[in-house]
């Protein structure tokens, strides 16, 4: 075909994407995104709770990525890494060794006991505590972030992505030399928080939350409305507000109680592991001032926000995933005329040819030909892809093309610097 002579690298094909058919759909799930995730070849499976990511859902969580880190940089974070590999007399300072016993995943090496690591306050504080009596004030608030794979021994894995015993997860902690600046970061860590759902096109409630295991004296959880939700929420109509069942209750009377995800938490936790660790303000020579630092831990599952994302997003009576737009495996994709048809021969080349030698990582070309415009469509519309440009019979006539808004259900007929006018307006409040 005419077309195949212009595509270059840059143009991912649909053909050579790692799309294979799934082989062990779930049965009876009541999570819609486990089953579409895994028919639209996103995730292959969760199986004991281990998710398989296929390329499609790199793409996503690497987006998901991005959008997570730059926030984080927004309020002050630095990123680091630290082991998943956790020690037990490490663990055993603040006892959560004994008390997380069931949730972790313990092992030996040699003569050493260790754990997975299903969240880090223990050895960041370490960190801290072994470096903290030579920083400068200017430190002061340290705010550190990493992004990486955790380990939770869930016996109740379920409903795909959202409980598993292997999540990623953006984890924050904060260190301060005073309550009121605790306070102040929080905060701002909050709303970074509401912005990031804001972005993801989710309404999410900020409600007080029970610290559990964490400790501390203040935190909130995050919650979307979902069928498939875990928590209760309380949403009053007249304030916008929610409220777990277990806290204080709103003042109005007119409230509904809906199933919830939770998307976030973050936790104040005062200097419950900094005392323990010996984590000290050192700059001061005057042992009365060498308390221990203020901490907070902010956390957000990112295996859990995509598949939140697709839960709540997507229609109920469609079976095509709904993505927020800036996190969509691909923009667009390109549809040219199946192979024999009348469209292939006349018309359009000119059109497709400058399509198709555009170099942007994120479209690409189902170069399927022997299947129809309408079937490859279908695919892309399962995918999740939110702006088809097709290339059938009343295209190839009025040398246009037809670009299809999958999100909002419309087709426009559009010149070549029209359709990347359309795209460019579709994409600019979004990425």
């Amino acid at each position: 075909m005419v077309f195949i002579t212009y595509i270059r690298h840059a143009l991912q094909q649909r053909s050579r994407m790692f799309l294979p058919t799934p082989v062990h759909l779930p049965q009876g799930s009541r999570s819609r995104s486990q089953t579409l995730l895994q028919e639209a070849s996103v995730v292959h499976s969760v199986e004991h709770g281990f998710p398989q990511l296929l390329p499609l859902g790199f793409r996503v969580l690497t987006k998901l990525k991005t959008l997570i880190q730059y926030e984080m940089n927004h309020v002050g974070g630095q990123e680091l890494y630290l082991s998943a590999v956790g020690r037990k007399n490490t663990w055993e300072m603040c006892d959560r060794w004994n008390l997380m016993h069931n949730e972790l995943f313990k092992f030996k090496d040699h003569d050493e006991e260790y754990c997975l690591s299903p969240t880090h306050e223990e050895a960041i504080t370490k960190l801290v505590s072994s470096v903290c009596k030579s920083l400068p004030r200017s430190n002061y608030p340290l705010l550190v972030y990493q992004i990486t794979w955790k380990y939770r021994n869930e016996p109740n894995y379920r409903h795909g992505l959202l409980r598993t015993k292997e999540f990623l997860m953006k984890d924050l902690y904060s260190f301060h030399r005073d309550e009121d600046c605790a306070h102040q970061i929080y905060e701002q860590v909050c709303d970074a928080y509401e912005r990031i759902f804001q972005k993801l096109e989710l309404n999410c409630f900020k409600v007080p939350a029970d610290s559990g295991l964490m400790g501390g004296s203040l935190n909130h959880e995050f919650l979307a409305v979902s069928s498939v939700g875990e928590d209760t929420i309380l949403i009053c109509s007249k304030c916008n507000r929610g409220y777990l069942n277990n806290k204080t209750q709103c003042e109005h009377e007119d409230k509904t109680e809906q199933r919830a995800i939770e998307l976030g938490h973050c936790f104040l936790l005062g200097d419950r592991y900094t005392k323990a660790f010996n984590a000290i303000e050192g700059s001061s020579d005057t042992a009365i001032d060498k308390k221990p630092l203020i901490m907070g831990c902010y956390g957000i599952g990112l295996t859990r926000l995509m598949a939140a994302s697709v839960e709540i997003l997507t229609s109920k009576d469609s079976n095509n995933i709904r993505w927020p737009k800036r996190i969509v495996p691909y923009q667009v994709a390109i549809l040219p005329p199946k192979k024999g048809s009348p469209e292939e021969t006349i018309g359009n080349e000119k059109t497709l040819g400058r399509l198709l030698q555009l170099d942007n990582n994120e479209w690409f070309i189902d170069d399927r030909t022997e299947l129809t415009i309408g079937y490859r469509l279908k695919d892309c519309e399962k995918m999740g892809i939110p702006i088809v440009i097709a290339f059938g019979k009343r295209a190839n006539k009025e040398n246009l093309c037809e670009v299809i808004d999958v999100y909002n259900n419309r087709t426009e007929y559009l010149s070549y610097e029209e359709t990347l006018k359309f795209i460019q307006n579709y994409y600019s409040l979004f990425c």
